[in-house]
């Protein structure tokens, strides 16, 4: 489904020269595999940028369907390729995206426990304080400014870093 969104300059450029601007909004649509990309390693990077991307209470169930490869495929293949579950991988990049948010925005608890899927912001709190070790907001008061920029990917800041 595209939506197209038609913009017009004339608070930027003089009328005469104004042109309509045509955007095409596209929604997310998860990453195909083909056939001939079909080998462990893309899968794995599939599955990755979906969760990286999907929304926060993606299942095993949402992925299987959305990339076409049975559950007990990519379970085998990410424990296999990543020596971790998909779940774990899941709860993991679930704990990242709370560390950035906590350390890269002003959103409160509540608000950052929604956005991640959880039903209440206590459960969000202990989920983090098992994770991390600390509960969300002394993470944030006590997280290095370095951390601002530096928590992407697999990195997990800890209380041990310098």
């Amino acid at each position: 489904m595209r939506t197209t969104v038609t913009l017009s300059l004339s608070m930027f450029m003089p009328r005469a020269s104004c042109h309509p601007l045509r955007l095409s909004i596209m929604p997310y649509v998860s990453p195909i595999i083909h056939p001939e990309e079909n080998n462990e390693q893309h899968i794995v990077l599939a599955i990755k940028q979906h969760i990286a991307n999907g929304p926060a209470s993606l299942s095993l169930d949402d992925l299987s369907e959305a990339l076409g490869i049975s559950k007990k495929r990519i379970s085998s293949i990410f424990r296999k390729q990543l020596g971790v579950s998909v779940a774990q991988f899941m709860r993991d990049e679930r704990m990242r995206r709370a560390q950035r948010l906590l350390v890269q925005t002003s959103l409160d608890i509540r608000m950052i426990a929604q956005a991640l899927g959880y039903s209440s912001s206590a459960n969000f709190s202990n989920a983090f304080r098992d994770h991390i070790g600390m509960s969300p907001s002394v993470f944030r008061e006590t997280a290095p400014m370095t951390s601002i920029t530096a928590l992407q990917g697999s990195m997990k800041w800890s209380s041990t870093d310098p």
